[in-house]
């Protein structure tokens, strides 16, 4: 049987540079507990968990132990996605649609902090020629932004442009710490990575979680609850990066296309579209291919990951800042009028893997 899914509780922690006051659990039950109050339920009504976090930033196997008891998963199933939160979101609706499932929880939580991003990125490369090189996320980054600029024509700073509006528009965000006020020239000036990207080009460090609550159709009318619904949702995988054009992003094209397709949606441009973009430069790349104009008020209201969401956490984050779009409770970030929305979210060297939620108000 084919369930409608929706989401009906959003929960976000305190995100900030260090959460240095909550271990692990701590920090994602803020979040948990938060949405479990916007949906009106309690943990034991959960049926089911998925999360999402990644070992080398928790610097432990199986990440997903430290946060078992608070997300329920002890004699209850609960399966872990590592990498962009977005995934478990996905994840969790593709299983409920069956009807094997009927409540679940999505949790994602990340501690930037704690790592040393040059070793945990430096991974993620082949291990017998690309690691003896010591390379880490930002050198494929620097080559993405340089093919980008080339077949663009965009400058280094329309990407500033973009830092400059993201820290703007998280100042407005209740749930992120208040970053330094920046301007275009500030971006340009700050120390240099390669060419074309400096160290403000990027988006900061940060902890922080994030919790979702996802329920079938006949749940939500007999919770009365307030529900955003999944429309359609796919995630895609492209080449390896150096086996493909980093100016092109066809992994997102096809993951759009498919979402867009599933949701019945005529038209494929939304209300509302949160791009996740650790760079500046990526909100150029990723906005126009989901529709939207980068320096619309309908591009990344909530700031994104350039305004101190955390990895892993940022595609979830996205679905949350949708929700409440589509909700009307988005405060002074509210976009009016928004009935539907694009949830985006990556992961991967060049950013590899994406994944979009196409996502609709209740009638």
């Amino acid at each position: 049987m084919d369930h409608r899914v929706a989401v009906i509780g959003v929960g976000l922690s305190a995100h900030a540079r260090r959460r240095r006051d909550v271990d692990y659990a701590e920090l994602a039950l803020e979040a948990i507990d938060a949405a479990l109050a916007d949906a009106g339920i309690g943990l034991p009504d959960v049926e089911h968990a998925v999360t999402a976090s990644m070992d080398f930033l928790d610097g432990r196997t199986i990440a997903s132990m430290s946060v078992a008891e608070v997300v329920g998963s002890y004699c209850k199933p609960e399966s872990r996605v590592v990498g962009d939160g977005i995934g478990a979101l996905l994840y969790a609706w593709a299983r409920m649609r069956t009807g094997a499932y009927r409540l679940g929880l999505v949790v994602a939580h990340a501690k930037e902090s704690q790592g040393r991003p040059h070793i945990i990125s430096r991974a993620a490369f082949d291990p017998f020629t690309e690691q003896l090189l010591d390379p880490d996320e930002e050198v494929v980054a620097v080559f993405a932004a340089q093919r980008f600029a080339i077949a663009s024509g965009r400058s280094a700073a329309d990407a500033a442009a973009q830092v400059v509006r993201a820290r703007a528009a998280g100042r407005r965000h209740p749930a992120l710490e208040d970053l330094p006020e920046v301007t275009v020239d500030d971006v340009l000036s700050s120390p240099l990575l390669a060419a074309p990207l400096r160290e403000l080009d990027r988006a900061p460090l940060t902890d922080g979680a994030c919790a979702l609550v996802v329920a079938v159709d006949d749940v939500v009318r007999s919770l009365g609850a307030d529900p955003v619904w999944i429309a359609g949702s796919a995630v895609d995988t492209d080449a390896y990066w150096l086996d493909r054009d980093l100016a092109r992003v066809d992994a997102l094209e096809r993951a759009r296309d498919r979402a867009v397709a599933l949701a019945g949606w005529d038209d494929p441009r939304a209300d509302v579209v949160e791009v996740g973009a650790a760079y500046g430069y990526q909100v150029l790349q990723f906005a126009p291919v989901l529709g939207v104009d980068p320096d619309s008020p309908a591009c990344n209201p909530s700031g994104g990951r350039l305004a101190g969401t955390p990895a892993v956490v940022a595609g979830l984050d996205a679905v949350a800042e949708c929700v409440q779009q589509l909700r009307g409770r988005a405060g002074s970030r509210q976009v009016p009028g928004a009935r539907r929305a694009l949830a985006h979210g990556w992961h991967g060297l060049g950013a590899q893997t994406h994944a979009v939620a196409a996502l609709e108000a209740a009638a």
